[in-house]
């Protein structure tokens, strides 16, 4: 039985990009279920829907950027946004706080935390990274200092960037600090893997469990025509396509470089169309003829379309969680080749797609031209969407997580 209660979601960004969509996904099913739904984000411009609220401007996030970079900082600016956050949350009185990715240059995490400690507010924190256990880090790749305490980080330069300063060992300490303070806390990753890390970290105090990203499998992901998509978009039903989403490419953890020789390894055997793509990195198409390079879309329905009529998807992040857009590829009856980092085995069992050592190019090329040879042994249209619909619905998440919020507002650990 699912009990009334208010529940107010805080995120960076709302319904733009991974972790985004999965608080949209889920304040949109909690809403259509009648329950109070609320979501407090930060960036990316004003929303128009129901119980959605921007409490930052761009003033705030610029400032709070450039202090983070130069002083080294992340989580220590953005007081006067966090003040406009706090004075909603005690406007909403909500029964949970669910909160999501907190850094992004919006938040001021001592603040937040005093607050939600002192008011005794029951939370359940989903990690999309590693960011909430790390000193500054969103993914810790090789690095293990996070288990005992940060310091003298060997990735200083990698997101969230200081350009000076290392204050990982300070952060560090202070998060420890201020993240587990009281009892009424539940952590959530969408990977086993992140969640024995979650365990292994000073968030151990707490229940760590797994509940895997949903998508809205119904009215968007699933099995387009694909000779119609084909055709839409001027692609021949006989070519040999790969698509990967570009955005955020100068970021190293994405795997740029490893898409870009993969496609000039298959010029005569593939193209490869890039979605997200951004015009600062045109460079990086020097020397290849095979690569599409289209906008971001907030299209879903023609991102969808997209995956539909590939033949493979790729992801070749070298660190990474439980991709959505790995999820949405697969929904769409579309296999998937990455680098085997984080969640990315799990999602990929089964016969749904192939994992390869991370850097590994040889590997990562070879798997995708076995991947969109005809005899490839992978599950693939409605065969591989109905594996999705099983196992990563939105309805199926969302009611996951209705469980958790009623036993962390009962305290009621010992069923979790």
């Amino acid at each position: 039985m699912v009990f009334a209660m208010k529940i107010l979601q805080i995120n960076s960004h709302y319904d733009q990009g991974g972790a985004a969509r999965i608080a949209a996904c889920i304040h949109r099913q909690l809403l259509v279920q009648g329950q109070q739904a609320y979501v407090a984000y930060g960036r990316g411009g004003k929303k128009e829907e129901k119980n959605v609220y921007c409490f930052c401007n761009k003033a705030d996030i610029y400032i709070s950027a450039l202090l983070s970079r130069v002083i080294g900082l992340n989580g220590w600016w953005n007081r006067l946004a966090t003040r406009r956050l706090i004075r909603l949350i005690r406007k909403i009185q909500p029964d949970v706080v669910h909160l999501h990715a907190l850094h992004g240059y919006y938040l001021n995490f001592a603040m937040l935390f005093t607050y939600l400690n002192a008011a005794d507010i029951p939370c359940v924190w989903t990690f999309h990274d590693c960011h909430a256990f790390v000193g500054n880090c969103g993914y810790f790749f090789e690095c293990e200092k996070w288990e005992n305490g940060c310091g003298h980080c060997p990735h200083i330069k990698n997101y969230p960037i200081s350009q000076f300063f290392d204050f990982t060992g300070y952060m560090w300490k202070k998060k420890k600090e201020l993240f587990t303070e009281g009892s009424r806390k539940v952590i959530v990753t969408p990977s086993e893997w992140l969640t024995q890390n979650a365990r292994k970290s000073f968030f151990g105090k707490y229940p760590c469990i797994t509940i895997h990203n949903g998508i809205d499998t119904t009215n968007t992901f699933y099995p387009r025509d694909r000779r119609e998509c084909r055709e839409k978009y001027g692609f021949s039903s006989h070519e040999k396509l790969i698509l990967g989403i570009a955005a955020g490419y100068r970021d190293p953890r994405k795997g740029a470089q490893y898409i870009i020789q993969m496609a000039k390894d298959l010029e005569h055997e593939a193209k490869v169309i890039l979605i997200g793509w951004e015009k600062q990195n045109d460079s990086m198409l020097r020397e290849t003829s095979n690569i599409i390079a289209l906008p971001a879309t907030e299209n879903a329905d023609m991102l969808a379309e997209y995956y539909s009529l590939a033949d493979i998807f790729v992801l070749p992040s070298l660190a990474e969680n439980y991709a959505t857009v790995s999820l949405e590829a697969m929904a769409c009856g579309t296999p998937v080749v990455g680098f085997a980092t984080g969640g990315t085995p799990e999602q990929l069992a089964g016969g749904k797609g192939i994992a390869v050592k991370a850097g590994d190019q040889k590997a990562f090329t070879e798997a995708v031209r076995k991947a969109i040879s005809e005899d490839n042994g992978l599950l693939r249209g409605i065969e591989l969407a109905k594996c999705i619909r099983r196992d990563n619905s939105v309805e199926r998440m969302v009611e996951a997580y209705q469980e958790v919020y009623q036993m962390v507002v009962s305290k009621n650990k010992n069923k979790l």
